[in-house]
C-alpha cells in the first residue's frame, strides 16, 4: 500500500499565535538566569522572568558576605541549584545537599554554567536522625516542594499539601523516589571539623528541607565549633510554632530572626490598595525583625555567634 506524500497545513492565525508568543516570551526573557529549568515548574518563572531567584534571600546572604562572613556557604536542599548559582562565587567552599536524582543532572550543570571557576562539593543525599533509606515525595508541578515521608517530618500532610497550592493531601499528586538520608549530626560535626581544619570559621547555611528544618538546626547547633559564626536561614510553614530547642556550646549565643517585609501595612484591606500606597510611598522594606518566642511562617534566620561579640 503507497502512502500519499507528507502534507501539513498550518492554520495562518495559529501561526501568527505562535511568533506573538514567541516575541514575548524572548523579550521577558531577555535577562534570564543562564540556568536550565523545568517548564511548567513553580520555581522556574522567577528566573525566567526576573533574572533572579528569591532576591530579598540573596541581598539578605550578600549582606552577610560584605561583613566578612564568606568563608563557606551550605545549601541543605539546593533543588537545582537557584541559590547557590546567584551567590557561590561569593565564597571560598561552597557545599551543596540534594536527595532528589531529578535534579541532580539540572543542579550539576546550572552550578558549571554559572560557577564556571569554581569548586562545588555535591552531596547527593538528605539528611535525618539517623542512616536509612526513605521515600522522597516530589509534587509534578513543583520539584522545589519535595519533602521526606517520615514521622521525623514535622509538618502535618494538610501543611504540606496547602504549601503546594493542594486543598488536601493526595499521593497521586506526586512522584516517589527512595533516596538516601545520612545523620545530620554526623554529617555537620564532619564538615565543621574539616572547614575549621583549614581556618574556615564564617559562614552561611540555607535550610529548604520542607520538615525536617527543626531537625537540620538542632544538628547544627550541637556540632558547630564554638569559634565559628553563621547566619542560617530557613524556611518555616507550620504557623504559631515554637521556636526550635537549640544545644549550643557555653560561648556561644544563637537569636532568632523574621525576614518580614511591610508590604501590607494594612492586610484587612484588598491587595490592590496595599499596591497603591506601596507604589506612592515609593516601595515597601524588607528587614529583620527578632523572635523571642514563635516562629511565624515565611523565611525566618539563626543567627549563631560567640558570646562575645
Amino acid at each position: 500500500m503507497t502512502k500519499p506524500p507528507f502534507f501539513r497545513k498550518e492554520n495562518p492565525w495559529h501561526r501568527r499565535l505562535k511568533k506573538l508568543q514567541y516575541s514575548l516570551f524572548k523579550k521577558l526573557t531577555r535577562n534570564a538566569m543562564p540556568v536550565f529549568v523545568r517548564g511548567g515548574d513553580l520555581i522556574s518563572i522567577q528566573p525566567m522572568a526576573w533574572g533572579e531567584y528569591e532576591p530579598e534571600v540573596v541581598e539578605l546572604i550578600k549582606y552577610w558576605v560584605e561583613l566578612d562572613h564568606s568563608d563557606f556557604f551550605l545549601d541543605i536542599g539546593a533543588n537545582i541549584g537557584l541559590i547557590s548559582c546567584q551567590v557561590g562565587h561569593l565564597f571560598k567552599q561552597i557545599h551543596v545537599f540534594e536527595p532528589n536524582p531529578d535534579c541532580l543532572s539540572l543542579l550539576k550543570i546550572n552550578l558549571k554554567s554559572m560557577l564556571r571557576n569554581k569548586e562545588t562539593h555535591l552531596h547527593p543525599y538528605a539528611l535525618g536522625n539517623q542512616k536509612e533509606r526513605l521515600t522522597l515525595m516530589v509534587p509534578f508541578d513543583n520539584w522545589g516542594g519535595a519533602f521526606i515521608s517520615s514521622a521525623d517530618n514535622e509538618y502535618s500532610p494538610d501543611v504540606l499539601a496547602h504549601k503546594d497550592g493542594f486543598a488536601h493531601f493526595d499521593p497521586n499528586q506526586y512522584q516517589a523516589h527512595e533516596v538516601q538520608v545520612e545523620s545530620a549530626v554526623d554529617v555537620m560535626s564532619a564538615l565543621f571539623s574539616s572547614l575549621r581544619s583549614i581556618g574556615l570559621r564564617k559562614g552561611v547555611i540555607k535550610i529548604d528541607v520542607e520538615g525536617f528544618e527543626s531537625l537540620v538546626l538542632k544538628a547544627i547547633s550541637t556540632t558547630v565549633p564554638e569559634d565559628f559564626e553563621l547566619m542560617v536561614i530557613f524556611e518555616n510553614w507550620n504557623a504559631e510554632s515554637s521556636l526550635p530547642l537549640l544545644k549550643l556550646g557555653s560561648t556561644l549565643k544563637g537569636d532568632f530572626f523574621h525576614l518580614a517585609n511591610d508590604a501590607r501595612p494594612w492586610p484587612h484591606l484588598p491587595r490592590a490598595f496595599n499596591s497603591l500606597y506601596n507604589f506612592i510611598r515609593g516601595g515597601h522594606s524588607v528587614y529583620l525583625a527578632p523572635l523571642t518566642k514563635i516562629l511565624p511562617p515565611g523565611t525566618c534566620v539563626l543567627m549563631i555567634r560567640p558570646c562575645d561579640i
